[in-house]
């Protein structure tokens, strides 16, 4: 698979897969839902990408599943990727006869892990281990540590700022098992659905040059379970992604 297309995906997809966790916390309910994740609607974006790499695609997100498919550069227009609940991720472009899996080792090295940090679940697979009182850029928040539930999940454990004023998701930190950071991540707000600030900027650092995914275009509906069709994924999508 592409390394460029994996860079895409990789930063876009770090928090869809929902869990219990949300009804015992309404910070962090309140915070999802600014990244787009328990709106009671599905969301579709446009996302740009800038930084060593540039690219734009389109993606929807719903019900724990986020399909995405690339307009830019030319060469790639038309991959498509597909993120399901459990972590699963699977990769299509135009030739290849059925999707192929995206594996864990991919998910976590190079480009590719630049994608499953922007579709990591904070909170599915993974449990809230405590929380600290802290502040990001200035502003009151609360820490919480998660623990992942299983060996299966891409991060030993996550670090996630949510501010006190706001309940926003400002700040991110994925850990490996050794207690290592792998990669951070910032968010910024600037775009506004239904009179709350939304998901409009993602900053993720791995040591090299930051990646900046643009969100933009956003749009909260539903969209019908066929479009999240893993053996699907190379059939007409334009009425869910157009």
């Amino acid at each position: 698979m592409d390394h460029v297309m994996k860079t895409f995906f990789l930063a876009f997809a770090l928090s869809f897969f929902v869990g219990s966790l949300f009804s015992q916390d309404a910070a962090l309910l309140a915070a999802e839902q600014s990244r787009g994740i328990l709106t009671g609607n599905g969301v579709r974006w446009t996302v740009t990408v800038s930084g060593q790499k540039s690219a734009k695609f389109v993606a929807i997100s719903q019900g724990g599943k986020i399909l995405a498919e690339v307009l830019e550069p030319a060469d790639s227009a038309g991959r498509r990727y597909l993120a399901e609940a459990k972590g699963q991720m699977w990769f299509w472009k135009p030739g290849l006869s059925r999707p192929v899996s995206v594996s864990k080792r991919q998910r976590l090295s190079g480009n590719a892990a630049i994608g499953d940090i922007a579709s990591t679940s904070y909170v599915d697979g993974y449990k809230v281990a405590g929380q600290e009182e802290g502040e990001v850029n200035g502003e009151a928040a609360v820490i919480y540590t998660m623990v992942a539930n299983s060996l299966g999940d891409t991060y030993a454990k996550i670090r996630y700022w949510v501010t006190k004023k706001e309940n926003l998701g400002k700040k991110v930190e994925f850990y490996a098992k050794s207690g290592v950071v792998v990669r951070s991540a910032t968010m910024e707000y600037g775009n506004n659905v239904n009179g709350r600030p939304f998901l409009s900027k993602m900053v993720v650092s791995d040591g090299e040059a930051p990646i900046i995914l643009s969100y933009s275009g956003v749009t909260l509906k539903n969209f019908p379970a066929s479009a999240f069709v893993r053996d699907d994924l190379g059939s007409s999508k334009d009425a869910v992604l157009r």
